[in-house]
C-alpha cells in the first residue's frame, strides 16, 4: 500500500473517530440538560396546589411531556446551545413552568342562584346570576440564592364577584377583594434533603377582606392566619385554616358570630378523577353553621377546564350579606388546570 493511501485511510480513521465522539457527547449533552430540565420542572410541580394529588409519577410524566413538546421526538442532534435557548425561550412562552404567578385558591365561573332564608330578595338578583373567583399568588423575591431564605414569601390575591345577568342592564352587584401575604414553609420542604423535616403549619399568614363599598354598606376584615393540610390517605385530606380577627369594619363588628375563627375543608379525591371538596364553618354563636360542597369533574382533555358544580348553605357566601341565611346552587367551569 503506498504512503498516499495509507495516509488517506488513516484520515478517515480519525475523521470517523472524531464524527462519533462529537455524536456522542452532543447526543450526551442534550440528556445532561433534559435531565436538568426534568428535575428542575419537578421541584416547580410539586409546589402548585393543584398538584398535590398527584404522584411523582405523574409529575414525572407531565415534565416530560412538557420537554418532548419543546425539543421535538425528532430532534436527535442539535447544538447544546440550541437546546438551552430553546428552553429558555419554552419558560417564556409556556407559563406551566412559570415560577413566579400561579393560581391560587379557586378560580371558577358559575352560573344560578342565591335564596335566603327569610325569602326576601337576595343581593345578588331574583333570578339568574354569573358567581366567579380568580386567585394568583406571587413570590416577593427572585428564586435566587442570594435571596434564598426570603423565597418563601408570597403575595396572594383572589376576588369573588357576583353579576346580575337577568336584569337588562345586566349590573356587577357585589365584589369581594382579598388580598394577604404570607409564608409558605411548603418551599423548603420541596427541597431534596437526607434529614427528615417536620413543620406545624403550611401557610402563615396576613390578609384583607373588603367589599370596597363605603357607609352602612361597608363590609372588611383584617385576620392572621395559620393554615394546615393533613393527608390519610391518597384520596382523603383536610385542611385546617384559623384565624385571629385584627380590625372589624364599623358595619359587620359582630362577623365573627357568623363566620367564627376557623375552618375545615374535607377533600376527597377518586383516582385523581372527581374531585370533592366540603367547606365547614360554625360561628361563635353555635347555631350558625355554613358549609359549602364542591364537585369537581374532569372534561375533554382538550379544554383547558373541568365541569364544576357549587351548594353553599349558611352565612357569609359574600360579605355584605354576612349576617343573612341563604343557599345557593351554581354550575359552571373550573379553571385552570395548569398555565
Amino acid at each position: 500500500m503506498s504512503n498516499r493511501l495509507k495516509r488517506n485511510s488513516l484520515l478517515h480513521t480519525l475523521l470517523r473517530g472524531f464524527c462519533i465522539t462529537a455524536i456522542l457527547c452532543t447526543n450526551t449533552s442534550i440528556a445532561v440538560a433534559q435531565l436538568s430540565t426534568v428535575e428542575s420542572c419537578l421541584q416547580e410541580q410539586v409546589l402548585k396546589p393543584e398538584n398535590d394529588e398527584l404522584l411523582v409519577g405523574d409529575l414525572r410524566a407531565i415534565c416530560t411531556a412538557i420537554l418532548e413538546e419543546n425539543i421535538g421526538d425528532d430532534a436527535q442532534i442539535v447544538d447544546s446551545t440550541a437546546v438551552a435557548a430553546s428552553i429558555r425561550q419554552f419558560s417564556f412562552q409556556n407559563p406551566i413552568r412559570n415560577t413566579f404567578f400561579e393560581p391560587y385558591k379557586n378560580n371558577y365561573i358559575s352560573f344560578g342562584s342565591m335564596e335566603y332564608e327569610d325569602k326576601s330578595a337576595p343581593f345578588s338578583g331574583e333570578s339568574l346570576d354569573i358567581k366567579f373567583e380568580l386567585g394568583m399568588k406571587f413570590r416577593l423575591f427572585p428564586n435566587i440564592k442570594e435571596l434564598e431564605g426570603l423565597a418563601p414569601i408570597k403575595f396572594g390575591y383572589s376576588q369573588r364577584s357576583w353579576w346580575d345577568i337577568s336584569e337588562a342592564s345586566a349590573p356587577f352587584k357585589e365584589h369581594n377583594y382579598n388580598p394577604e401575604i404570607f409564608w409558605d414553609f411548603r418551599e423548603n420542604l420541596a427541597k431534596p434533603s437526607s434529614r427528615t423535616r417536620l413543620h406545624i403549619f403550611d401557610l402563615i399568614g396576613f390578609e384583607h377582606q373588603s367589599n370596597g363599598r363605603d357607609s352602612f354598606e361597608s363590609r372588611s376584615w383584617d385576620r392572621l392566619y395559620v393554615s394546615r393540610n393533613l393527608r390519610l390517605s391518597e384520596a382523603w385530606s383536610w385542611t385546617l385554616k384559623y384565624w385571629q380577627a385584627m380590625n372589624l369594619g364599623d358595619y359587620n363588628e359582630d362577623i365573627e358570630d357568623y363566620l367564627g375563627n376557623a375552618e375545615i375543608t374535607t377533600h376527597l379525591d377518586l383516582n385523581n378523577w372527581v374531585r370533592v371538596d366540603l367547606k365547614t364553618m360554625l360561628g361563635r354563636k353555635s347555631d350558625k353553621l355554613s358549609y359549602q360542597l364542591d364537585v369537581i369533574v374532569p372534561m375533554s382533555r382538550w379544554v383547558n377546564s373541568r365541569f364544576y358544580i357549587s351548594y353553599y348553605s349558611g352565612y357569609g357566601e359574600a360579605l355584605i350579606s354576612y349576617n343573612k341565611k341563604s343557599s345557593s346552587l351554581r354550575a359552571g367551569f373550573y379553571f385552570p388546570l395548569g398555565f
